[in-house]
C-alpha cells in the first residue's frame, strides 16, 4: 500500500471520527449530558481523532513545516487527554480520577492548551497553506466560535467539532485538495 492510500485511509478515519463526534450532540439532547450513549460516541471519536488527525498534517506538511507538526501533535495530545477524561466519566469505571483532583485538572489543562491552542494555530496555518478548500477553514472557525455559545453544557460544540473533522476527512479521502503539485506520492 503506497503512502497516498495510507493518507486516504487516515482521512477516512478523520471522517468517521467526525461522524462519531457529531453523534454526541443528539445523544446529549435526548439522554442528557454525560449519558452513556454520549460518552460512548465521544470516547470512540476521541480515539479515532487521536489516530486520524495526523493526516491533516501529512497533506499540508510542505506548507506548514515543523510548526504544523507541533500544532497537530498538540491537537493529538488534546484528543488523547479527552479520551482519558471521557473514560473516567463512564459510570461503570471505578477510577481514582476525581473531577476535582489534580490528575483530572492536569488532563483538563492539556485539553485546553493542546486542543484549543493547537486548533487556533492549526486553523491559521491551514488558511495560509491553502491546501484544504476554503470551506474547511469556515468549518474550523465555526467550531472555534461554537465553543463560546451561551448554551447549557455547550451541547452543540461536539456537532461543529465533528463537522470540521468530517469536512477534512472528506477532502482527504476524495483527494479534493488545492495543492498544485502532489503533496504525497
Amino acid at each position: 500500500m503506497n503512502e497516498k492510500r495510507v493518507v486516504q485511509w487516515l482521512g477516512m478515519i478523520c471522517l468517521l471520527a467526525g461522524i462519531s463526534r457529531m453523534g454526541m450532540t443528539p445523544t446529549s439532547i435526548i439522554w442528557g449530558t454525560d449519558s452513556s450513549p454520549e460518552l460512548i460516541f465521544g470516547f470512540v471519536a476521541s480515539i479515532l481523532m487521536s489516530v486520524g488527525t495526523i493526516a491533516t498534517f501529512i497533506v499540508q506538511s510542505r506548507e506548514t513545516g515543523m510548526i504544523g507538526f507541533i500544532t497537530v501533535l498538540a491537537v493529538i495530545i488534546g484528543n488523547i487527554a479527552t479520551t482519558c477524561m471521557l473514560w473516567s466519566s463512564f459510570p461503570s469505571v471505578h477510577t481514582s480520577l476525581k473531577p476535582d483532583g489534580i490528575a483530572f485538572q492536569t488532563l483538563h489543562m492539556l485539553v485546553v492548551i493542546g486542543f484549543t491552542g493547537g486548533t487556533l494555530l492549526f486553523t491559521f496555518l491551514t488558511y495560509r497553506a491553502h491546501v484544504f478548500p476554503r470551506w474547511i477553514i469556515t468549518l474550523l472557525v465555526m467550531m472555534l466560535l461554537s465553543m463560546v455559545l451561551p448554551i447549557e453544557d455547550n451541547k452543540y460544540f461536539a456537532f461543529f467539532w465533528g463537522l470540521a473533522y468530517v469536512g477534512m476527512g472528506y477532502a482527504i479521502w476524495t483527494d479534493k485538495l488545492n495543492s498544485s503539485e502532489e503533496t504525497y506520492k
